[in-house]
């Protein structure tokens, strides 16, 4: 009788002992780093960013759709409305559409201890023109806004007035004749432009 010899296969592969060796050398990495990180820097980055956004969308809903785009900050309520002002009456109808953006839970208006940019002065919003007892900014169809301005955000342990966080303070200045936004950063020394 012939004895059929069956190759042996070289079975290289991972090992569940080495899988849990790695995800405990991640684990561990992670337990070591996450401390380090500075949510609160991040998130104020957010809503910054979340504010200039809704302001360039509010100016280009404003230019697409031929009528006023008002934008008012709602201090108390930590949010912006948005009011697509369909009839230019610069006041809040019934009938026309007003969108919420809320900031973070952890970033709010205000500059803390951060010094006044120049430019905007020492108001947590700048804008004078009120609507619905909101201070607020209009965006017309060409694309300006109703006066120049701009707003200060920070985050909550900053404006607690803990000053080793106050660079966590951000800045928009608005530019009334092209409604563009302007991001300002401060480091804890000085302001400076961009992110």
């Amino acid at each position: 009788m012939k004895r059929t010899v069956i190759p042996q296969l070289n079975r290289a592969g991972v090992t569940l002992i080495k899988i849990m060796v790695v995800i405990g050398l991640i684990g561990l990495t992670a337990a070591i780093a996450l401390p380090r990180i500075d949510y609160g820097h991040y998130q104020v980055d957010g809503g910054i960013q979340a504010v200039a956004t809704a302001l360039m969308g509010a100016q280009r809903e404003a230019v697409a759709k031929q009528h006023n785009v008002a934008v008012m900050f709602d201090q108390a309520g930590q949010s912006l409305r948005i009011l697509y002002d369909t009839d230019n009456d610069n006041s809040i109808d019934p009938t026309e559409r007003i969108r919420v953006i809320r900031l973070d839970g952890q970033v709010v208006f205000g500059r803390a201890n951060a010094p006044v940019l120049p430019q905007l002065g020492g108001s947590a919003v700048t804008f004078s023109r009120m609507i619905g007892g909101m201070p607020a900014v209009i965006f017309h169809r060409n694309g300006s806004a109703s006066q120049a301005g701009g707003l200060y955000l920070t985050s909550v342990r900053a404006a607690a007035g803990d000053p080793t966080y106050q660079h966590d303070t951000r800045a928009i200045e608005l530019f009334r004749a092209t409604g563009r936004p302007e991001w300002w950063r401060y480091n804890g020394a000085t302001w400076t432009r961009g992110f």
